[in-house]
């Protein structure tokens, strides 16, 4: 039910949900998954829910040119022990999924736009990929995961959609469960830290040796191309987003 740009969503019918920006993250209480920016959140802040707009207002039935033929309808919940076919994370709540073939999809990557362009950086999404992801260094995942990536057109950037999410995933559950500060490096020889610290997101990029002399337009591609998915992941894949987003990128 909408009134005047707010709603009322079955899953926390007593109070409205009102379209918010805010800048810093917050866990989907639809879907489970890491959302930041726009999102539907209680006007009770001591509710502390938030659904990302995609899981507030869902279409009921989708369809995705990856999977051809296939019909995917929003459910609540799926079935127990199930993975997403974008990204290979769990499903643990909101999910589209194909009743005719088993593939299930989270809000967020069945929304993932298949072509980003800033500059001369032009991504792709790719649902199987021929090189190795910068964040992990592997081909896939793990064995039996699938994860899409997105590659540039220059083939010197290629990143999975899961490593993206798992590079926020660890940060929110860093500051928001006290671990200890972790790096996260990358095959340009970057090492990539990202930190959830209030009212921000921050990444920063630290600049390595490299043995080659490609390290400057390696960590340009690789900051812009980590930007914008970021900014897909999280279920706002829009150009105001990735600018707030690069906003907070050390240079």
């Amino acid at each position: 039910m909408t009134i005047y740009g707010k709603i009322i969503h079955p899953m926390h019918p007593d109070h409205v949900l009102k379209l918010e920006q805010e800048k810093t993250p917050y866990i989907c209480n639809g879907c489970g998954e890491l959302g930041f920016n726009s999102r539907y959140t209680c006007e009770e802040k001591a509710c502390n829910f938030h659904l990302h707009k995609d899981c507030a207002t869902p279409e009921e039935i989708i369809t995705h040119p990856f999977f051809p033929g296939c019909f995917f309808h929003f459910l609540q919940s799926g079935e127990p022990n199930r993975v997403c076919d974008a990204c290979g994370r769990g499903i643990k709540g909101f999910v589209y999924h194909c009743f005719d073939e088993g593939w299930d999809l989270h809000p967020s990557c069945a929304a993932l736009p298949h072509v980003m362009e800033e500059g001369e950086v032009k991504l792709v999404l790719q649902q199987k990929v021929s090189s190795k992801c910068y964040r992990c260094g592997k081909k896939e995942l793990r064995k039996g995961a699938k994860s899409w990536s997105y590659v540039s057109t220059s083939k010197e950037c290629h990143l999975h959609v899961a490593c993206v999410k798992e590079i926020l995933l660890d940060n929110w559950e860093k500051e928001n469960l006290g671990d200890v500060k972790r790096e996260v490096k990358a095959a340009t020889g970057d090492s990539l830290a990202l930190k959830s610290t209030a009212p921000k997101l921050q990444i920063v990029l630290e600049k390595k040796r490299s043995k080659f002399g490609k390290f400057a337009k390696l960590k340009k591609i690789a900051k812009i191309a980590i930007t914008f998915i970021m900014a897909a992941v999280v279920g706002d894949p829009t150009a105001l987003v990735a600018a707030l987003i690069a906003s907070l990128i050390a240079h």
